[in-house]
């Protein structure tokens, strides 16, 4: 049995009868967070997975993370599966065709300057720096974290037209007004194969919950990881949960 979090909804197994596509986040939804993103674990059993449920739902199946795609292909090597990256500036089909927002990088590159001179400051925080977006990690220094956002916000505040600040689990996240993860589901969900099918989308933390919304809006199944408020109906306990809800999703439709 797929173990959830006590009192809240499980989410049913898809329907049989609904064409269905799957969108997925990566960090605390397929794979464990941990201290440093290039050390996640991604293990053959999760490409495996992945591949199989792109095959059983007809390709309808990405990727919607704040990682670069090119992150993103280094961990999964999976290069034809359909991905949006840094939060939907970053786009590619199955096919292989990608875009990337542009219209932020001036003021981006500006910020950047001045975010890299506060983590030389100090070495527990850590820039990940994507191309289309920052993210600046503080978690081996919680306690920084209210700090660093007013630093951050004082540095965006120049360019209100162009970049947004997003809060994430001990990560924050500087990026193109705009784009989000709901904005990146909308685009897949408006062209093949992913049109005229029912959205899912599991993920974990507060930049899915743009995801959420356009989900339900669809009235899909938006399935948040772990504990806080959401706009998710149903949740899973970890990616462990995850797997197990996905297995079962799998067997399913084998059957069929």
């Amino acid at each position: 049995m797929v173990n959830t979090i006590p009192g809240k909804d499980v989410p049913d197994l898809p329907a049989r009868d609904q064409a269905w596509a799957l969108f997925l986040d990566l960090d605390g939804t397929l794979v464990d967070l941990v201290d440093h993103p290039d050390r996640i674990a991604v293990d053959d059993a999760l490409r495996e997975r992945l591949e199989t449920l792109t095959r059983l739902l007809d390709g309808a199946v990405a990727v919607i993370s704040g990682r670069a795609i090119d992150d993103l292909d280094k961990h999964l090597r999976l290069p034809t599966l359909a991905m949006s990256g840094q939060h939907g500036a970053e786009w590619r089909n199955s096919q292989g065709d990608r875009q990337i927002a542009q219209e932020h990088q001036e003021a981006l590159d500006a910020v950047r300057k001045e975010v890299s001179q506060q983590v030389a400051r100090d070495d527990a925080l850590y820039l990940e720096d994507k191309g289309a977006s920052l993210a600046l990690h503080y978690r081996h220094r919680p306690e920084a974290g209210d700090m660093l956002k007013q630093k951050l916000d004082s540095m965006i505040e120049h360019y209100p037209d162009l970049l947004e600040l997003h809060q994430g689990k001990f990560v924050f996240e500087i990026k193109g007004q705009g784009y989000d993860k709901g904005v990146a589901l909308e685009r897949f969900l408006a062209v093949a194969p992913f049109a005229d099918r029912c959205p899912i989308f599991i993920g974990d933390d507060r930049t899915d919950e743009d995801g959420f919304r356009v989900v339900n809006a669809h009235q899909g199944l938006a399935i948040k990881v772990g504990t806080g408020e959401s706009v998710a109906a149903c949740r899973l306990t970890d990616p462990s949960a995850v797997h197990a809800w996905l297995d079962e999703w799998i067997s399913r439709l084998q059957r069929s």
